[in-house]
């Protein structure tokens, strides 16, 4: 019988952790704001809540489409390119006052956070020994669970302390626009 692992996980593993918890945020952060974000945008609740629709959507269509369109990216390169495509969305979301940018912007930000954590899975496992792959596998897969139990309650206190804009662009009181 061997003995499990106990060596530490690469600084990466620990790394995309955090990459899926704040994706994971990210997509489930709307159904703490949907009250204000849908006033804001001036659509009922019902509307609104498709922003939490089309992000599942795009979770479930765009890992496998994207997986194969960045295969010849390096790995390194894919992730860095769903980060900036992540935090785009997400400032044109922050910045618009239109339901429909918003909408659209939800389903790139999915688009980019599927092709994050496809990658980051694969990244996790080639960065440790055969013996710790399950254990960095689980660490990815821990963020989503961790967002959905700390990131979204947090996400939703600072939405209702700086307005949901807020909880997109990550700071301040925010029915202003856009800090550039």
């Amino acid at each position: 019988m061997t003995r499990p692992t106990t060596a530490r996980l690469p600084f990466v593993v620990w790394l995309l952790t955090l990459g899926t918890f704040l994706m994971g945020t990210s997509e489930y952060i709307v159904a703490g704001i949907l009250p204000q974000l849908s006033a804001d945008l001036g659509v009922g609740i019902a509307q609104g809540g498709l922003l939490i629709t089309v992000f599942a959507a795009g979770l479930i269509v765009g890992p496998p489409i994207l997986s194969i369109v960045t295969l010849r990216l390096p790995r390194r390169s894919a992730l860095v390119l769903a980060l900036v495509v992540f935090a785009l969305g997400h400032a044109l979301a922050a910045a618009s006052s239109s339901f429909a940018v918003v909408l659209g912007a939800r389903v790139v930000t999915a688009l980019a956070t599927g092709t994050f954590w496809a990658v980051a899975g694969a990244v996790a496992v080639s960065a440790v020994p055969p013996t710790a792959r399950a254990r960095a596998s689980a660490m990815i897969i821990s963020g989503v669970g961790l967002a959905t139990v700390l990131g979204v309650p947090l996400g939703a206190l600072v939405g209702g302390q700086v307005g949901w804009r807020g909880a997109f662009w990550g700071w301040r009181r925010s029915r202003v626009s856009p800090p550039w």
